[in-house]
């Protein structure tokens, strides 16, 4: 056995254990190791045999399934981005990875997760459709259509500790142990939408009903998201008017209106489409 071989064998049983803490920072002392055997191929080379780009996918998808773990996100994208010519070019000399559609899915959620819709339009051109059948890759999709449909309110089934899919949907949630900060960041988004839409449709709400729009478990949770939606709002707009709690009620203001004096056949219209969003949460 080379010191390749000896050192992605150490990387992957390290991966296969709790790599938590200590074992973190062995992953980390193997990776940067063989970095620099894999900085001698050029994967451009038609001479580079096949066993060596078998070795060099296993140990990228090894480090990515780390990353991920990690929540390390920039050093996932740089190993995805080398990933890219094994799962996409050299797809018909290799064969399948294991990993291939955990690692495509995640992808897959982190640009749903960072809006960036175009690009994840251009992967799935380039998924063949039998790998688009996994229950992975098909889980994401339908998260996909889930928000272009706005059924934001499935969206937050995302954020449950219990996992459970959206309902109505044939596709199971992913399982893998790496999604979840994705999928926290894409309830968090539909989260905000169903907040923005709330305030442009109600002067005012009962704490408890607001907490059911949002799905959010108690007045305390409630309360949490008010004080970050407040600070996210200023954030956007620093005229923005925030929520306020008063007699277990909501007061929202109507900001929309109140700033900007909008005309009233076009803020009946503006209302009646978020009017329909919300029948869409509800």
């Amino acid at each position: 056995m080379d010191q390749f071989d000896l050192h992605l064998s150490q990387l992957q049983k390290a991966y296969q254990t709790n790599f938590k803490s200590t074992k973190f920072e062995t992953c980390l002392f193997l990776i940067d190791k063989l970095k620099d055997f894999t900085a001698h191929y050029n994967l451009s080379n038609p001479n580079v045999d096949k066993e060596s780009l078998l070795k060099i996918r296993t140990f990228l998808e090894t480090a990515a399934l780390i990353f991920l773990e990690a929540n390390d996100t920039e050093n996932f994208k740089s190993l995805y981005s080398q990933l890219q010519p094994f799962y996409f070019d050299l797809n018909n000399i290799l064969p399948k990875s294991e990993h291939m559609t955990t690692i495509l899915s995640m992808w897959m959620l982190h640009l749903l997760s960072d809006n960036k819709i175009g690009d994840l339009y251009m992967l799935l051109e380039k998924i063949p459709n039998d790998v688009k059948q996994d229950d992975k890759i098909a889980f994401v999709i339908n998260l996909e259509r889930l928000m272009m449909e706005g059924n934001l309110h499935q969206l937050l089934e995302l954020d449950t500790q219990d996992g459970t899919p959206p309902q109505g949907r044939t596709a199971s949630r992913c399982h893998d142990r790496c999604g979840s900060e994705y999928y926290k960041i894409i309830a968090s988004t539909a989260r905000n939408k169903i907040a923005s839409s709330i305030e442009l449709c109600y002067r005012h709400l009962s704490l408890d009903y607001v907490s059911n729009l949002l799905k959010l478990k108690n007045r305390n949770e409630t309360l949490d998201f008010i004080s970050y939606y407040n600070q996210y709002k200023l954030q956007q707009d620093p005229e923005s008017v925030p929520w306020k709690v008063a007699d277990n009620y909501v007061i929202f203001q109507n900001e929309v209106g109140a700033k900007h004096k909008i005309p009233s056949r076009e803020l009946l219209s503006n209302s009646l489409e978020y009017l329909h969003d919300l029948e869409k949460i509800i």
